[in-house]
C-alpha cells in the first residue's frame, strides 16, 4: 500500500475510516454495493496476508468492487505501517478483514479503531453459529472479547437498515 502525505505522523484512530469489518468473503455482490452506498465509500483496504502474496486475488477482488470504488491490499505488517499515516479520505475509507486475529493484529499493532463490525464468517472445524451468517470459534469470541475490554464496540451486522446486535451482550 503506497503512503500518503510527508513525513510520519503519529498514528491515528482507525475509528475515523467509515468502516472496519470482518467478512471473511472480503468483496461481494450486493452486501457490500449496499455498505458502499451507504457509507458514500471511495475506498477498500483490504487487510490480509495472503492475499497481499496472491496478484491473481488481488486483480478479482478489483473485478469485483463496483466501478470507481478504489481497491488497495497490504499485509497486516503493511497496514499497521500506513494506515494511521494515511489521513486522505478516512472517513470514506472501508477497512476489511477476513478474521478477528488480524482486527487484533491491527490493534495491537498502533491501528486503533472503537468500532468493529462483524458482518460474516463462515462455518467451519470448531465454529458454531452465533447470528446469521457468523460462526465463531471459542478462539476467535475471546479474541473479540478482548478487543471489547480495550474498548471497541463490537457489533454483528450484515448489512445497513437491519438492528446490530452488540457481541459483548449477546456472548458471555
Amino acid at each position: 500500500m503506497s503512503r500518503s502525505g510527508s513525513g510520519r505522523e503519529a498514528v491515528k484512530s482507525i475509528g475515523e475510516f467509515a468502516l472496519v469489518r470482518i467478512d471473511d468473503r472480503l468483496i461481494h455482490g450486493q452486501v457490500m454495493a449496499v455498505w458502499i452506498k451507504h457509507l458514500d465509500v471511495e475506498v477498500i483496504v483490504i487487510v490480509d496476508d495472503r492475499v497481499a502474496k496472491d496478484p491473481f486475488m488481488q486483480d478479482v477482488l478489483r473485478m469485483a468492487a463496483p466501478p470507481g470504488i478504489t481497491v488497495e491490499v497490504c499485509s497486516v505488517e503493511e497496514a499497521i505501517a500506513t494506515l494511521g499515516e494515511n489521513a486522505l479520505k478516512k472517513d470514506r475509507t472501508m477497512v476489511l478483514v477476513k478474521s478477528p486475529n488480524t482486527a487484533r493484529l491491527l490493534f495491537d499493532g498502533g491501528v486503533r479503531f472503537s468500532r468493529l463490525n462483524v458482518g460474516g464468517i463462515g462455518g467451519g472445524p470448531g465454529r458454531r453459529s452465533i447470528f446469521k451468517n457468523i460462526s465463531m470459534s471459542e478462539d476467535e469470541k475471546c479474541v473479540l472479547r478482548s478487543l471489547v475490554r480495550d474498548g471497541v464496540r463490537v457489533t454483528l451486522l450484515t448489512v445497513p437498515g437491519e438492528r446490530a446486535v452488540d457481541f459483548a451482550s449477546m456472548v458471555k
